[in-house]
């Protein structure tokens, strides 16, 4: 059996504990393994007050609350209590039980020490995911890591494999030790999937801050592990992982130089739960003419059974809907005959998702000779990402002015980006922006979403559009495309002169005057993106390229 260890899950919008796509891949997982009959179990941490819930002022500034949610009806408790310490304090925690239903059902069980026996401090654990980076978040980390295993022994699984994905659980290689003894044979029950190339995605705690939060455990040489003062979570997991893989192939490449020591890097490329994704509407045609398509997403390369015509007219539905959500929550005024453009995804400075606003005069000048334009933007900064929630604020003043100017651009912010606001966006637009910068981008899934849906890509030669797109034939490149071992960072000039000059020559004009070539795109979009881009392909790669390790 596989344990699935992850520091936020985004299963379904009754639950916040995500922040953006790391923790809707790790739902979309869990959902395959149910489908797949894959025996799993998965483990993550309850936060009472969710990730955060975000409201902007007119001026754009991001102003955060508590995402409260009745958990209560969603989780079923545990009759379980364990201990777990902190420093010099043994404190106790239990657990919450959620069900993912399939084939094999999958038992996730979200971790708690808000209890009334235990000290304040410690109860916090559980209030928001990410909320801190010290010893706050460093706690949290522990309790997932140590208390996961433990329970998962108290509740007497016997697993085979922990899938360490991303650092955040890799403390729990120090039950492993106590109890086998043999780092060969922790490595032999151990993944590690790493979905970063950023440095804020790899945690790091001051050494003596973790000696004395593990004083009660031992098994590991902390001054040892040490790197310039730091314990680095990543390369704790790495070394004690027995397989250590990225997330697309391009990103291989990058995770070489981030773990040097580390020879057998392998690569798993992301994908998406395509029964999730695939909007209701396009999902009749699917049906229709490609019957079997959500128990094989292989059939999708079939897409081009579908009539041009029918296909045009359910998107064309599903925008308007959106179009109507749109006007009804902003200022907007979109219309349906213009072309929609979507940027959506969490809001930092390395994905620039205000890039094509950078000279709104020149794409007012672009909307006034080849069409108009219409962009909606959403997603969340950090609450303690100045410079994302800058960007935010960039956004929504840049659609006043363009608003002001009467210029043929429209501009509109949607706040909260949420699973259920996600699932519109990706269906109901024309084109998925996605400006990264190079080589940052791990992966990225929402565009997978959006080829999907028969949504055309737009993106930065980065991530998984390196291996899925194909230029002029399911969406267009952004910059330059990198040889894969090319680890020079994106233009901001170079990018947005290509932005500006395909919207301008390539992909409105098109939209405007040559229908017929858009809807082959569309269709091009779904044949070649869903067969391989979806988590059953995904969970699959998983079994024979990663988990073979422990499972033989």
């Amino acid at each position: 059996m596989i344990a699935y260890f992850v520091m936020e899950l985004g299963l379904e919008d009754r639950i916040p504990t995500y922040s953006g796509g790391l923790g809707v891949l790790a739902g979309d997982t869990l959902l395959s393994f149910a489908d797949l009959g894959i025996p799993a179990v998965a483990v993550t941490l309850l936060y009472k007050k969710g990730y955060t819930l975000q409201k902007l002022t007119p001026h754009g500034m991001q102003l955060d609350f508590d995402a409260r949610w009745d958990y209560r009806k969603v989780l079923t408790p545990l009759d379980i209590k364990l201990d777990i310490t902190f420093g010099n304090l043994t404190q106790k925690f239990t657990a919450w039980e959620y069900t993912v239903k399939g084939r094999e059902d999958v038992k996730v069980y979200f971790l708690d020490v808000d209890l009334k026996e235990n000290e304040q401090e410690i109860r916090r654990l559980n209030d928001r995911l990410y909320a801190d980076d010290g010893v706050l978040r460093l706690r949290q980390e522990i309790l997932l890591g140590i208390g996961g295993y433990r329970l998962l022994k108290a509740l007497g699984y016997k697993i085979n494999l922990y899938h360490i994905n991303e650092s955040h659980s890799a403390f729990l290689v120090i039950e492993l030790l106590r109890e086998l003894g043999d780092p060969k044979k922790v490595r032999d029950m151990c993944v590690f999937t790493t979905h970063t190339p950023v440095p804020v995605g790899h945690d790091r705690f001051p050494v003596d801050t973790v000696k004395e939060e593990l004083q009660q455990y031992d098994g590991i040489n902390w001054d040892e592990e040490a790197e310039e003062g730091y314990v680095n979570l990543s390369h704790l997991a790495a070394k004690f992982s027995g397989r250590l893989n990225a997330v697309s192939y391009k990103h291989m490449f990058v995770s070489a130089k981030l773990f040097p020591e580390y020879e057998n890097i392998s690569y798993v490329t992301n994908g998406v739960y395509h029964k999730r994704w695939v909007h209701s509407e396009i999902a009749e045609l699917f049906h229709q003419y490609l019957p079997g398509w959500d128990e094989n997403p292989l059939l999708l390369s079939q897409a081009y059974s579908i009539p041009s015509e029918l296909l045009l007219k359910k998107h064309n539905k599903v925008k308007s809907e959106l179009i109507s959500f749109i006007n009804k929550n902003t200022p907007a005024s979109f219309s349906d005959d213009a072309i929609l453009i979507g940027v959506a995804r969490r809001v930092t400075a390395y994905k620039r998702n205000n890039l094509i606003l950078r000279d709104i005069e020149r794409l007012s000048y672009i909307a006034r000779h080849a069409g108009d334009i219409q962009i909606v933007f959403a997603g969340k900064a950090h609450p303690k990402d100045t410079v994302g929630k800058e960007m935010i604020a960039d956004i929504v003043n840049k659609a006043g002015l363009l608003r002001d100017k009467n210029s043929g651009v429209k501009v509109a912010f949607l706040e909260n980006y949420d699973l259920d606001l996600a699932k519109m966006l990706v269906a109901g637009c024309d084109v998925w922006l996605n400006t990264p910068r190079r080589p940052y981008e791990a992966c990225g899934t929402s565009g997978m979403k959006a080829g999907m849906n028969g949504v055309l890509n737009f993106s930065v030669w980065d991530g998984w559009w390196l291996e899925g797109g194909i230029d002029g034939v399911n969406g267009w490149g952004i910059g330059p495309k990198p040889a894969w071992t090319d680890m020079t960072e994106s233009s901001d000039e170079e990018d947005l002169e290509d932005i500006y000059g395909k919207l301008a020559y390539i992909i409105l004009p098109m939209y405007y005057y040559h229908k017929d070539q858009w809807v082959r795109m569309m269709l091009n979009s779904i044949a070649t993106i869903g067969p391989l881009f979806n988590t059953y392909r995904m969970v699959s790669d998983y079994i024979c390229k990663v988990y073979h390790l422990g499972l033989r």
